[in-house]
């Protein structure tokens, strides 16, 4: 509806202006990752049905680790992935989801990709910025902040990990972002947000 529209536009609004304050406030726990990332998967169910969309998850071969995280925050980086890989997906599209240990360096990956609209490279480079939303985006889905992946930049840099995008028009896009196994290497404070 409008107002949860709204209602969505002005969480982020605030949530952006705590992260530039440095004032987003985070809990690190110590999660076992695939568990957890099938419960968000659970969770997206049902917009999955409503786009006539089948997510997908692809596990590690090892069996899974347990990482220092702030549940609430990846949370909300992944559901927002799924829930545009879903939105800007075609029907009958598919989206996976893989969780992999990075070979030789100590992080761990995961992965959104779809089969959707796709991201023009004029646009990629401009999509972690502050409410900006791509051409094609903007085509099939109207409304939407702009903001969803400027937070989860913030949130994943935060975390000591880095989020960066692959797309081809019309072939889909595939999101990636790393998060350290190693708590070590998670910053020690928030740091007030420059734009880059």
């Amino acid at each position: 509806s409008a107002v949860s529209k709204l209602m969505k536009t002005i969480n982020d609004m605030l949530d952006v202006s705590k992260i530039e304050e440095g004032e987003f406030g985070y809990q690190f726990d110590n999660v076992e990752v695939v568990s957890f990332v099938e419960d968000i998967i659970r969770g997206m169910d049902p917009i999955a049905k409503q786009f006539n969309v089948k997510i997908y998850l692809e596990k590690p071969v090892e069996p899974s680790v347990a990482i220092s995280l702030d549940r609430q925050k990846i949370s909300m980086v992944l559901s927002n992935l799924i829930d545009n890989a879903v939105k800007y997906n075609v029907a009958n599209g598919e989206v996976i989801v893989k969780i992999e240990r990075l070979k030789d360096e100590p992080y761990l990956q995961i992965s959104v990709k779809d089969t959707g609209v796709g991201v023009s490279a004029e646009d990629v480079k401009k999509l972690f910025t502050k409410f900006f939303r791509s051409e094609n985006a903007v085509k099939f889905v109207t409304e939407g902040s702009g903001l969803g992946l400027y937070i989860a930049k913030n949130i994943i840099n935060r975390h000591g990990g880095k989020i960066w995008v692959e797309s081809e028009i019309n072939r889909g896009s595939t999101f990636y972002f790393t998060l350290p196994i190693d708590p070590k290497l998670i910053p020690s404070k928030e740091l007030i947000y420059e734009e880059e």
